[in-house]
């Protein structure tokens, strides 16, 4: 078609062939505790009757909380049953955390110092042994409405010092209706929260940025959204193109057909994870892990990479009225990809949807 023939001209040809990429290749008291501001606006969360001593119960989105276990009396939790052999003996800061509906709990600590070692551990109850997830810097999951707790504790090494002090404790929720919101189809929304949810679980993410591409769309709209798990709130939407050989029959503009197939020309769906940058034949790049064996794990054998892409500039769309399709790579406005690449490398999921037969019924991801 036209839009093609002008790629021939320009020189657009995206993932030109999968050899060519291999070189490319928190009030203050017992709990040690200060609330800082939640970063939303002026409203005081609503008031929570019957916190329990010595913690602090919060059920208002985004917050940013300060502590310092130092200060804390607290120690009541010496172990966890997600990590039984780390001892948590140290003192530690307790909260409980309400949530009105289901949707995706983020947890980041910042702001230690270096000789502060403080563990985030994410519980269904106040049991110990109740642990969903913890880690040293992050710790989240999909969770159903209901109340949960968060305990900042402090490691204790092997010669007994307690590796207590202050920190930063960052609160993000991300729910389905943040997410329609914000444009996405409901079934979309509900599909890649819970798949994010997943692939989290499974200790496959490394940190809260992610994508999401609602490739059932024309390609002239902006069908990937960048999204911050930590502030539980998007952070814009984007131009990205399909492979050509995923274009509906009838229409270029759509993507019907999807592959994990070397020399396909088609883009893959799932759950992927962004990989390490480099600059390459399109300029600065992602290279991309597929996580889904069968739908997208050969795709950095494949050289299926993010790179710029002038073909998904509005301009371009403006005047062709889709994007211009690449060889397999999700490709980015070129003035845009940078910020995107930035956030997603080392580690951001992401998750490329189409509401098929195949992967849409069987992906272990999926509800």
């Amino acid at each position: 078609m036209r839009a093609i023939s002008l790629l021939v001209t320009m020189g657009l040809f995206a993932c030109q062939s999968d050899a060519d990429k291999s070189d490319d290749l928190k009030e203050e008291g017992d709990s040690g505790l200060e609330e800082s501001d939640s970063g939303t606006d002026d409203t005081e969360s609503i008031p929570i009757e019957e916190c329990p001593d010595n913690v602090i119960c919060h059920n208002s989105y985004p917050l940013v909380l300060t502590g310092d276990t130092s200060n804390s009396s607290s120690r009541i939790y010496d172990g966890y049953g997600c990590a039984p052999s780390t001892n948590e003996s140290g003192p530690e800061s307790v909260y409980r955390l309400t949530l009105s509906e289901p949707g995706f709990l983020a947890l980041a600590l910042s702001d230690m110092a270096q000789d502060v070692d403080i563990d985030i551990h994410l519980l269904s109850e106040s049991d110990p042994d109740a642990c969903i997830d913890r880690g040293h810097w992050r710790a989240g999951s999909y969770l159903e409405a209901g109340d949960y707790w968060v305990i900042a504790d402090s490691w204790v090494n092997s010669s007994g010092e307690e590796k207590s002090g202050q920190f930063t404790l960052r609160v993000g929720f991300t729910t389905l209706n943040d997410m329609i919101g914000e444009g996405m189809e409901s079934l979309f929304a509900d599909d890649v929260l819970f798949a994010y949810g997943t692939a989290w679980a499974r200790d496959e993410g490394e940190h809260f940025m992610a994508a999401f591409t609602d490739f059932s769309l024309h390609s002239a709209e902006e069908r990937l959204w960048l999204w911050d798990m930590e502030e539980g709130a998007s952070l814009g939407r984007f131009h990205v193109a399909h492979g050509e050989n995923s274009s509906a029959s009838n229409d270029d503009a759509y993507a019907a057909y999807f592959s994990n197939i070397n020399n396909s020309h088609q883009s893959s769906l799932g759950v992927m994870r962004g990989g390490e940058t480099y600059t390459g034949s399109y300029g600065y790049s992602m290279r991309i892990d597929g996580l889904e064996p069968g739908y997208n794990d050969l795709v950095r054998s494949r050289a299926i990479v993010m790179h710029p892409w002038e073909g998904s500039r509005p301009e371009y769309i403006e005047y062709f009225g889709m994007t211009a399709p690449t060889w397999g790579c999700p490709g980015i406005d070129d003035r845009d990809s940078e910020y995107v690449i930035d956030l997603l490398a080392d580690g951001g999921l992401m998750v490329f949807w189409y509401p098929d037969n195949d992967w849409a019924e069987n992906s272990s991801y999926l509800p």
